[in-house]
């Protein structure tokens, strides 16, 4: 166990985090006034939910303020590590690869992992959009929940309809032809804290502006789909938690926001 915190926490001090870029809020200053980025995902025995830079992520009810402290951190830091690596490949598998490859460094231990591949035919599809399409395919897959179902699918009907919150999100999101976005759903199960998560790669025929709601009548696209499960080591997380948050605050700015449920 102590070589485990050893790792992670040599991990976190030669990681490089993308920059933060000043955008609709003044985020710095907003987390220096809430003091936990856990806020954002609502408070202990409700169910919340928020955008952390290109990932919608939901939380039942049964997390504690520190579950969620825990995985907003976690996914902050896995997608600005990920973001700068990858470069200007933010917007394909590639980033999903990085993001997830970060994350078990962190103190998850991987659960599953599974890549799959999928052709979206806008004429055809019956999606209007390529949020329908993620919804779709989260109802159907047998990694969630009915309860973890229900809080990613009301919490993605919510961003879409909000104007300046999705705003905030296309800024990760959307690359011309090419756009990805990830959703996830953090849970306790039997007493360990577990995040499930689907990452969708668009690789389009023509630019889409907006990948939740701009329509994809006349698009084709390439879809990479990757699925993954893990589970918290919590001994770990706790000791590298104040780490994370040090590094985090380092270039602390836009790049969490939280969505009504």
């Amino acid at each position: 166990m102590a070589d485990n915190i050893a790792k992670a926490s040599a991990y976190i001090a030669s990681a490089t985090l993308a920059p933060i870029q000043a955008g609709l809020y003044s985020r710095a200053q907003v987390l220096e006034e809430v003091g936990d980025r856990g806020k954002y995902l609502g408070e202990a025995g409700e169910e919340g939910a928020a955008t952390v830079g290109g990932t919608l992520v939901s939380v039942l009810a049964n997390l504690t303020g520190i579950n969620r402290t825990d995985v907003a951190n976690s996914l902050e830091f896995a997608s600005r590590v990920a973001a700068k690596e990858v470069g200007d490949d933010d917007h394909t598998a590639a980033y999903w690869r990085a993001f997830s490859a970060s994350i078990l460094q962190i103190g998850w231990l991987k659960q599953a992992d599974q890549w799959s591949s999928d052709f979206i035919n806008g004429q055809t599809s019956g999606a209007e959009n390529f949020s329908d399409y993620v919804i779709e395919n989260v109802r159907n897959d047998p990694l969630y929940s009915d309860a973890e179902k229900s809080v990613v699918i009301r919490a993605m009907e919510s961003l879409r309809s909000q104007a300046e919150k999705r705003a905030f999100f296309r800024r990760f999101t959307a690359g011309g032809s090419k756009g990805s976005f990830g959703v996830n759903a953090a849970t306790v199960t039997n007493g360990a804290l577990a995040m499930r998560f689907s990452a969708f790669a668009f690789n389009c025929n023509a630019v889409v502006d907006d990948y939740l709601i701009f329509s994809i009548k006349n698009i084709t696209a390439d879809v990479q789909k990757n699925n993954v499960d893990v589970a918290a080591n919590q001994r770990t997380i706790d000791a590298v938690r104040k780490q994370i948050e040090e590094k985090l605050d380092q270039a602390a700015g836009d790049y969490i926001d939280s969505v009504d449920i």
